[in-house]
């Protein structure tokens, strides 16, 4: 048997090539799975309407279907499409989104676990080029979850993430070794806020963007 050889582009990560970033929507589009960089770190990316290719990532990721997912979305006026926006969630998007954040609102949408768990989502906006621009060429949401095993480091290297998950993954888009912090992931799903994970976004910024709101 000839085994299947995982397919791999270089991209440029400020500046992608409109063929490889329409090649990417194609493979979603179609259901299939995308590793691609973040502003972060690279994530796997997957459309949150193909129950079939969410249980496939899930499944890569040797990750609990139950345990939630945030999602990628292309535009800020996209946040209320998915979640119920509040006065302290619309001041961290105006500053913070896109980039390198996570909130976390109260369900618009009734969706199963992983998209919406205990009736919450979690919502990103990334200010990586390539996921921005990937986003331009489709009509849904997508998985904004690491390129990594459940519970296990993430990854640097897209040749370390090919040797996870190999020709499970349809398309991987190489950017180069990427080390930046995670996403800060900050609950607006009640009143005021609750930071979940610090990363990217250090808890004073918040602090002081939320001034006089929370």
């Amino acid at each position: 048997m000839i085994a299947i050889q995982p397919i791999v582009r270089g991209i440029n990560h400020s500046r992608p090539d409109p063929d490889l970033i329409r090649s990417a929507a194609e493979v979603l589009r179609n259901e299939g799975i995308v590793a691609a960089p973040t502003e972060t770190r690279y994530g796997l990316l997957a459309s949150i309407d193909s129950n079939d290719a969410l249980q496939r990532l899930f499944n890569l990721k040797r990750r609990q279907a139950t345990l939630p997912t945030a999602i990628f979305v292309g535009q800020r006026n996209k946040i209320k499409k998915f979640g119920v926006e509040n006065d302290v969630s619309k001041k961290l998007a105006e500053e913070f989104l896109p980039g390198p954040m996570t909130i976390v609102l109260k369900a618009a949408v009734s969706r199963p676990a992983p998209i919406v768990a205990n009736g919450k989502i979690g919502i990103r906006i990334s200010s990586s080029a390539v996921i921005a621009g990937i986003m331009e060429y489709i009509n849904f949401g997508l998985t904004a979850t690491s390129a990594n095993l459940s519970g296990s480091d993430e990854q640097a290297t897209i040749s370390e993430i090919v040797n996870l998950f190999g020709s499970g993954v349809d398309l991987y888009l190489d950017a180069g070794p990427l080390t930046g912090k995670p996403s800060t992931v900050v609950d607006c799903s009640e009143d005021g806020y609750n930071i979940l994970r610090v990363g990217a976004i250090c808890e004073l910024d918040i602090s002081r963007c939320l001034v006089g709101t929370a």
